[in-house]
């Protein structure tokens, strides 16, 4: 099966259906043409401040909302800054499918939807995606907790990914082949799941953990 339009380090999948947003194209053209050995990676010591960070794997929810009935796909985390200092803390959660599809967390999901999420999760502590922006104070004490929503994709998505930027401050800084610009990468975390089985079951459907690792994007 061909998984669809990520990108990491070192290659480039891209989707049967290519449909990809601007960002994601400009990232996608840088890296189609540089070498391989090129593109950057992540040291393999940290070079900068890194968050810490928890996740459960994502779940579905049927929600009713402003926008109408539909399933959504949720992924509830923990963050906490062991750094030395305060951190701004604004997180980028991005999903892609071997569809094709890359979808922004939040983008078509109504305000509705967390509390929904919120009130299944039974968490007092859980904040919206909105609140979670800002200073994060240091200590276990100061953990936050917050969740990343999507709207399900209407296609038949077998396999998954999610990007996530705003963990750690490391970036890269490489010369575009063709522009000879400066292009800014970022640290990213990427979590790869299987969704085996029929979409017609959300309710019931498997959410496998694949890999994690960190990336350049």
């Amino acid at each position: 099966m061909i998984r669809a339009g990520w990108l990491e380090s070192g290659r480039v999948h891209i989707g049967r259906r290519g449909r990809i947003g601007a960002s994601a194209a400009a990232a996608l053209t840088l890296a189609l043409t540089l070498p391989l050995w090129a593109f950057p990676e992540p040291a393999l010591a940290p070079r900068s401040w890194q968050l810490d960070f928890q996740h459960q794997a994502p779940r579905m929810i049927w929600v009713t909302s402003a926008r109408g009935e539909r399933w959504y796909m949720y992924m509830t985390y923990q963050v906490t800054n062991r750094t030395g200092q305060e951190r701004l803390f604004v997180p980028e959660f991005t999903m892609a499918t071997n569809q094709g599809d890359i979808l922004p967390a939040g983008k078509g999901v109504a305000a509705t939807v967390f509390a929904s999420v919120k009130n299944r999760e039974s968490n007092d502590l859980l904040v919206s995606p909105s609140q979670i922006v800002g200073q994060l104070l240091q200590g276990e004490n100061n953990a936050r907790e917050s969740v990343a929503i999507w709207p399900v994709p209407k296609n038949d998505v077998d396999e998954i990914s999610i990007f996530i930027t705003g963990l750690t401050g490391e970036t890269q800084v490489i010369a575009h082949p063709a522009t000879g610009e400066d292009v800014v990468m970022a640290k990213s975390l990427m979590l790869d799941y299987d969704l085996p089985g029929s979409s017609n079951n959300f309710e019931g459907q498997p959410v496998q953990p694949r890999g994690k690792r960190w990336i350049m994007r």
